[in-house]
């Protein structure tokens, strides 16, 4: 069933149709159709078996893995009879009770190892860290939290010290402690001494010890010139778009200041908006755009490690892979919304879809390491490879012509040709 997820990403409903047209019956001898009913035997027998889904985890796991990445993320769903179904802080910004999902992934392989369900109203900080208790269960002892600048506040950083979670996460600009050291370092981050190389790429960077709500955290302001122009170039045309659409602008209906708010956005603190006969008039708010621009380019990362700026960013960085890998489980596997009845369901549900991710990701890696990604994505080379046809003949299954495009990708990835089998 994984296999067929990633071979084409559909509701199990609809899998049956998958299998149909795939060679993974006679590849693994299935017997039987599998209709919508035997589908829900088979996920509530898998998700019942949380000591069977535990031991597969505790399989990937290798001796002295390095680092590790954690996420969590909300699923939403319409179901009435989820008992761990809630409402909380919505992800997905849709209104309906949702469950919480939590993602291990090892930062070396960057394959996933542990995929786990919490109740939807359980806060953040608790879900990590029965997160991180529910790794150590299955061998994962150096536990690090990549979070996003959503998890700042003093309260959790509080609360990941108590509970002993290392962390990297981003300090938003807006808290006090933030814009402090942007105004402080301000002057002097471009300096040459300060100036570093990151794969290719030149930063400058600032080092603090910080020290928030007891903890005592390494901090790190960094700048990069190529993305703050990137930033710097997308600012102003946003800004100058708007103040094309909205200056001079006649509004006949509704409040007029309203108009502007919803129509300017997060953009509507760099102006000052006046009302003359309906008529919108902005003038730009010098000071308001004057410490954007102090941001262009520029991050602050936060650790609870004594840890070099680099290893810092890297780590951070690997926070895309967790991210990414939410995406497919909850875009590219159309997992969302969950429709399912109960949450034994759900468990099973969510294991299938681990397993395809597992899959996936190996496909990935594999193709990245064999140059494959340049000008294909996983999907373009799953695509071609699906046009791979055998029909059965005489009792012998024949392939049909295999094309340059299908071989080219074997070929790079050092999978042989399939030749025809006997049934």
């Amino acid at each position: 069933l994984a296999m067929a997820k990633v071979i084409k990403p559909d509701s199990l409903r609809n899998l049956h149709h998958v299998l149909d047209n795939s060679f993974l019956p006679e590849l693994y001898s299935l017997k039987g159709e599998y209709t919508s009913q035997r589908m829900s035997r088979l996920i509530e027998e898998i998700g019942g078996n949380e000591a069977a889904m535990a031991s597969f985890y505790a399989s990937l796991v290798r001796p002295n893995e390095e680092a590790l990445v954690y996420d969590i993320t909300s699923l939403s769903s319409y179901s009435r009879n989820l008992e761990w179904l809630e409402y909380g802080y919505n992800r997905d910004c849709m209104d309906l009770p949702q469950v919480n999902l939590g993602l291990v992934v090892s930062l070396e392989t960057r394959m996933p190892l542990l995929l786990k369900l919490f109740p939807g109203s359980v806060t953040d900080v608790v879900t990590l860290r029965n997160l991180a208790e529910e790794a150590r269960s299955i061998g994962i002892d150096d536990c690090m939290f990549i979070l996003d600048r959503g998890f700042y506040s003093e309260g959790n950083i509080e609360l990941l010290k108590e509970a002993g979670i290392d962390f990297i996460m981003p300090l938003p600009f807006g808290r006090k402690v933030g814009k402090g050291l942007i105004s402080e370092t301000n002057a002097n981050i471009t300096n040459a001494e300060n100036a570093r190389m990151f794969k290719d790429e030149v930063y400058h960077v600032v080092e603090e010890e910080l020290e928030i709500a007891g903890a005592k955290l390494k901090g790190f302001v960094l700048f990069s010139k190529k993305k703050g122009s990137e930033e710097h170039q997308l600012f102003y045309r946003h800004l100058l778009d708007i103040e094309q659409v909205l200056e001079g602008m006649t509004v006949c209906r509704g409040n007029p200041m309203q108009t502007f708010k919803d129509a300017a956005g997060r953009f509507a603190s760099y102006f000052e908006c006046t009302v003359q006969d309906r008529v919108l008039h902005l003038k730009r708010r010098q000071n308001a755009i004057a410490q954007a621009e102090n941001r262009f380019g520029k991050m602050i990362l936060l650790s609870s490690r004594q840890a070099a700026w680099d290893d810092v960013l890297s780590l951070y960085r690997q926070r895309d892979e967790a991210e990414k890998q939410f995406d497919q489980l909850k875009n590219e596997l159309e997992l969302l919304p969950l429709r399912v009845q109960r949450t034994v369901s759900l468990r099973g549900l969510l294991f299938i879809f681990f397993v395809a991710l597992l899959i996936r990701m190996h496909l990935l890696n594999r193709a990245r390491e064999a140059g494959l990604l340049a000008r294909q994505s996983v999907d373009d080379i799953i695509f071609e490879l699906s046009k791979l046809r055998a029909v059965s003949t005489g009792g012998r299954w024949m392939l049909t012509e295999v094309t340059k495009k299908v071989r080219t990708p074997l070929e790079k990835l050092k999978i042989p040709v399939p030749v025809g089998v006997s049934t």
